[in-house]
């Protein structure tokens, strides 16, 4: 793509003088258009700032990259950031300061709270019930979401059981929510619960109207589809207050819909939005083949058409029927060296983790049975891999500091149980940042090569041991002992098999949101999800045209290639697949 010149259409979405939304196909340099906007506006704005907002610490880092030398526009007034950040900056802490006379503590998730898991009586052995699996009202009644119950959950009397109690459950998850949100523990789900409430408070909207309107004349909106219900009525009330809200997406790529992210919701928000719509259609990341693909998968009908370098790249879709999973990364290499592609140039997406882990080679152990040494072990082969994505990586390093926490804490009183990460750390007198740094050192530095299950937990005993804890207090050997025994022989396997790390890097369609890579392998499993409501699978969707998030979820990943896709199909629907693109004309070759 020319880096010079924009096309007419980027072109108009940087010049709109209202309130509009763009929809943008995958690859058509929606962000280059976004930044180049961002930078219009900055400058011609004397004292209001512009907001630019994504969903996606990436996404935002991004945007900063490519602002390159206008630093200005990173400083107040202005703001670059996700839409969390926002909520929490501008909306939520400004308005819990005022009510509860004290500052919120953020955390990301409600699990990194230990007292947002709880027990109903008689539960047997169930695991424990958590607020991530509940949808919160603006007045925190809770509303348990079925599908959101993991299926390792309990046998079928366990999950039916459960739900003959759910009033009982909502009632105990409202119950807490509370707790925590009058102990100051907010997670982003309760921030944008507690901004939705306080917009539509009267009191909350004579304060927040002044400052909002008096702070942004305009909100641009990255990945706008992946607006849900609160941020849709946050952008309402920014409108209303006279600001320009720009909003450029895709709505076949939602698919949040677990945080209330629905296409529908979005089209209708536009549709109001006063300014002309505009379509960026021009794809300059993708091959025809594989825009052919993406064209059979979409749900609306924006054109999609290949540009640049790769729109003479005439390589085929490659299809790989396989029965077992091993059979997929062997093929996926071959296919990749024969089109002058290597292992570095792909990556293996898969919409559940334990399907693109088991095609990778994979065996991980599923960190709610872990113990702590097999998570401080398995951190560390994630760390030292190559081929392991960023949101991999992020969640070993969690696991690591969370265990290296439980030990500075267990000898503390009572009463911490509502504390998020960040307060934890605070009250134990370790710096967050640190015990970050501090977590990857010692899950890098401790290797589990030639070492059995004993040994590797004795050295990791000791490398806790000997640490240099500054204010903070060492934990005890006693209390070393209980919280970090050696696994059994069985995990202890699981976990050394890992060591030498997958062929190919993978990760799931939602962990590679927003980016590109020369060669995708999508995994479609022996075992496909049916839907609860529908009772069809997303070849069933595929085949009937029927607009659902598992489609769109083929939609994304598909579209993240640039010069190779390979599709790895089980053998009990390849013929399907194959039938479905002949109907939509897609070129593919079939392994």
């Amino acid at each position: 793509m020319n880096d010079l010149r924009l096309t007419e259409n980027q072109q108009a979405l940087v010049d709109a003088e209202e309130s509009m939304f763009a929809a943008a196909c995958p690859g058509a340099g929606k962000t280059r258009a976004m930044v180049a906007r961002f930078l219009k506006r900055t400058a011609e704005e004397e004292r209001r700032g512009v907001a630019l907002l994504s969903f996606t610490n990436a996404a935002v880092d991004e945007v900063r990259r490519r602002c390159g030398e206008h630093t200005r526009v990173l400083e107040v007034p202005h703001f670059v950031g996700t839409f969390d950040t926002f909520i929490h900056r501008f909306i939520v802490t400004p308005m819990y300061t005022t009510a509860y006379r004290k500052k919120p503590n953020y955390v990301q998730r409600w699990r990194d709270v230990p007292s947002a898991n709880f027990r109903l009586s008689r539960m047997g052995q169930a695991k424990d019930l958590q607020l991530d699996w509940f949808d919160f009202a603006p007045d925190g009644r809770a509303r348990l979401i079925e599908s959101r119950i993991p299926r390792d959950f309990g046998n079928d009397a366990v999950r039916a059981d459960l739900l003959e109690r759910k009033r009982a459950a909502e009632e105990y998850a409202s119950h807490i929510f509370g707790r925590l949100i009058d102990a100051g523990t907010i997670s982003c789900v309760a921030a944008r619960c507690l901004a939705e409430y306080w917009l539509q408070d009267a009191q909350g909207e004579q304060i927040l109207a002044p400052l909002l309107r008096s702070r942004f004349a305009e909100v641009i909106v990255d990945e706008a589809q992946d607006c849900g219900r609160e941020e849709l009525r946050i952008l309402q009330f920014l409108k209303q207050q006279g600001t320009r809200i720009i909003m450029v997406g895709d709505t076949d790529q939602s698919i949040y819909e677990f945080r209330s992210a629905t296409p529908d919701r979005v089209r209708m928000f536009a549709d109001n939005l006063p300014g002309r719509p505009i379509e960026l259609k021009d794809n300059w990341r993708s091959t025809p083949a594989i825009c052919a693909f993406n064209r059979s998968l979409r749900c609306g009908q924006l054109p999609e058409t290949a540009r640049g370098d790769n729109s003479l790249n005439l390589t085929p879709v490659h299809l790989i029927e396989y029965r077992s999973p091993d059979q997929i990364v062997p093929a996926a290499l071959d296919i990749a060296e024969h089109n002058k592609l290597t292992a570095d140039d792909l990556i293996l997406l898969s919409h559940a983790e334990k399907h693109g882990m088991k095609a990778a080679g994979v065996h991980g152990v599923d960190s709610g049975k872990q113990n702590r040494i097999a998570r401080i072990a398995s951190a560390g082969h994630v760390l030292r891999s190559r081929t392991t994505d960023p949101r991999a990586r992020r969640k070993a390093v969690d696991h690591v500091q969370h265990s290296v926490l439980a030990a500075l804490t267990i000898d503390e009183k009572p009463g911490m149980e509502h504390l998020g990460f960040d307060a934890l750390c605070e009250r134990v007198g370790v710096d967050p940042r640190w015990l970050e740094t501090f977590a990857v050192r010692m899950a890098i530095s401790l290797d589990t090569h030639g070492k059995t299950r004993d040994v590797f937990a004795a050295e990791v005993r000791a490398f806790l041991r000997t640490a240099e804890w500054g204010n903070a207090k060492a934990p005890s050997s006693g209390s070393l002992g209980r919280l970090f025994r050696a696994p059994n022989e069985s995990v202890w396997d699981g976990v050394v098999s890992t060591s030498t790390g997958p062929a190919i890097a993978f990760s799931t369609v939602h962990g590679v949101k927003g980016k590109e890579y020369p060669g995708v392998v999508l995994v479609l499993p022996e075992r496909l999800r049916v839907d609860d409501v529908t009772t069809r699978t997303v070849v069933d969707d595929w085949e009937g045209g029927h607009h659902t998030e598992a489609r769109r979820v083929l939609y994304v990943a598909a579209s993240r290639a640039q010069q190779l896709l390979i599709c790895a199909i089980h053998k009990k629907y390849i013929s399907r697949i194959e039938a479905v693109l002949d109907n939509t004309g897609v070129p593919y070759t079939r392994v």
